[in-house]
């Protein structure tokens, strides 16, 4: 069995508190928009990873994540009912382990901790980039139910998995414009694309519960569109190139995603969907842990050799 597949199910069947507690917290959920934040936060703190706005931040977007998807979990009971029965990777239905009342104290208590957090960090646009983002993560599930909306509902995917990283990074670190803009390009459209596989992994549950996102919505034209975001996202990276070379920090992820979704693409089925979702998430931590291992052991030297970089 691939080992990605067997983590998951690990996690997924695992009886000790850790597992638990990630299950609860939808942890894994979080991990896109901390990969980008992580990537593009070393590079605005010249590859300090201690630097303490910068972990006060990570944790400031975790917390978010997961202030958004306890409120989603809430309000989408019976659609994740119907998951469990799809198998180990869609099983988000967290009330087979957890009441409602826990999952209720667990949305109340992160959102008092991220406001904590935000306090601690006193960063008025940081703390307004949060409060914008979190009230978009309620409306996405109740009331106006955004994720119900073609396009619309992947669109806000995607602004939470690489917008607002990025956006963090530059209020919160005092990054540069233009990199700001280059890292935002390069970003969307591999993103915009993982969250459309993800929709199309849930199209037989969606089409069951009435649930419109955009995979529903293009119905059989979904892999027409797969096939021009990868080029479109091909031709944006070059350009974020052209407008900032730290551009190439982001390579390594971006290569990953584009890669696994071009052998989705030509062997298209629902089916694999998730699998190829997974294997992105996979590829993407094991690079970035080599990243965050880089930036530990060789900070001072890494920092030197950007800066001579990016500034020559």
């Amino acid at each position: 069995m691939d080992r990605t597949l067997k983590n998951m199910e690990l996690l997924s069947s695992s009886k000790s508190s850790l597992a638990k507690f990630l299950r609860i917290q939808r942890s894994i959920s979080t991990l896109p928009a901390l990969v980008v934040y992580s990537v593009v936060g070393l590079y605005f703190t010249g590859l300090n990873f201690f630097h303490l706005n910068y972990l006060l931040g990570a944790l400031a977007l975790y917390l978010l994540g997961v202030a958004v998807n306890g409120y989603n979990n809430l309000f989408d009971i019976e659609e994740d009912k119907l998951a469990t029965s799809s198998g180990i990777v869609k099983a988000n239905y967290l009330l087979k382990e957890f009441t409602w009342s826990q999952l209720k104290w667990n949305f109340v208590l992160t959102s008092i901790t991220l406001a904590c957090v935000l306090f601690l960090i006193g960063n008025l646009e940081f703390a307004v980039l949060c409060a914008f983002s979190y009230a978009l993560g309620i409306v996405y599930t109740r009331p106006i139910r955004l994720k119900n909306r073609p396009l619309i509902g992947t669109l806000s995917n995607t602004y939470g998995f690489s917008i607002l990283p990025v956006l963090s990074c530059f209020f919160l670190l005092n990054g540069e414009l233009t990199a700001t803009i280059a890292f935002i390009l390069a970003t969307f459209l591999p993103t915009f694309a993982c969250c459309l596989i993800a929709e199309i992994a849930d199209q037989e549950i969606d089409r069951k519960i009435g649930t419109r996102t955009t995979a529903c919505w293009l119905g059989t034209r979904v892999k027409t569109v797969i096939k021009a975001v990868l080029i479109l996202s091909v031709a944006l990276y070059f350009v974020a190139i052209y407008v900032h070379w730290a551009v190439i920090l982001v390579t390594p992820f971006i290569a990953v995603i584009l890669y696994e979704i071009y052998k989705l693409y030509m062997d298209f089925t629902d089916k694999k969907a998730d699998y190829i979702l997974l294997k992105i998430g996979a590829n993407i931590s094991k690079v970035l842990v080599i990243y965050v291992i880089v930036a530990i052991i060789l900070h001072e030297t890494a920092a030197t050799l950007l800066t001579n970089i990016f500034n020559a």
